[in-house]
């Protein structure tokens, strides 16, 4: 896959997107994290993958618990997956988690 990214993706968007992600802050106009997070009304269905170096499973761990603690534990779920390949899992590896993905599409 990492072969075929340059060829798919133009670098000049890729470097803003790396740039956005390392700057974003969703806390950035709020007192904390509860406070960002207190106007979402959806279900929230977080998926972590191990060894995830841009978006780590302790991140999202941080999210859940934050919700949890808002009284949202019964709106959110979190799973944590195994995985030898970070970032990249959701796209090498899409047989450990489309199963959880198609529970949730089917309500």
């Amino acid at each position: 896959n990492g072969y075929n990214f340059p060829k798919r993706f133009d670098p000049l968007s890729y470097l803003y997107i790396v740039k956005m992600m390392n700057i974003f802050d969703c806390t950035r106009h709020y007192d904390s994290l509860k406070d960002a997070l207190a106007p979402i009304k959806a279900n929230l269905h977080l998926i972590a993958f191990k060894g995830d170096l841009l978006f780590p499973p302790s991140c999202m761990r941080e999210i859940y618990d934050a919700l949890c603690e808002m009284g949202r534990e019964a709106k959110t779920n979190f799973v944590e997956i195994d995985s030898n390949y970070g970032h990249d899992a959701f796209l090498v590896e899409i047989e450990k988690f489309d199963g959880y993905i198609k529970n949730i599409l089917k309500g």
